[in-house]
């Protein structure tokens, strides 16, 4: 996995896109061993390429699926504090729909514009910015 820079805010940026882009592998091999532990559900998955294909074979989706293609998604992060190898990025992820299924778009978000507004925490592990745990809302 290629990471956007050495500074959290990149790291933060790169797992946000990651997540809402369907790229599993690459949300999980940003994520520390805990938080990868959230994000298997407590399955025991052997590394982050397991995880993946565990999730491309069951056919979990969500019901953002369907519009992903036909959808800019803008993530913005700003830094918040940083210190002692802990640093928190505020973040909003903006996503703008083209496709042809408006209402079923809209339809996901009830009313609320879609946007995803939230906090990114991080960790130094052996040298590199990871991300510890992410609080939406």
């Amino acid at each position: 996995m290629l990471l956007r820079g050495p500074g959290p805010q990149g790291v933060a940026e790169d797992y946000l896109r990651a997540s809402w882009t369907g790229r599993w592998r690459a949300m999980c091999e940003a994520a520390t061993e805990q938080w990868r532990t959230y994000l298997f559900q407590g399955v025991p998955y052997a590394d982050c390429a397991a995880y993946a294909d565990a999730d491309a074979s069951a056919g979990r989706g969500s019901a953002f699926d369907p519009y992903r293609e036909d959808t800019e998604i803008t993530v913005s992060v700003e830094p918040f504090s940083e210190g002692d190898g802990r640093a928190r990025v505020s973040y909003e992820v903006e996503l703008r729909y083209h496709g042809a299924d408006r209402a079923g778009f809209d339809a996901i978000w009830q009313g609320a514009r879609p946007i995803d507004r939230g906090t990114v925490e991080l960790v130094e592990v052996d040298g590199d910015w990871r991300v510890a745990g992410v609080d939406a809302g």
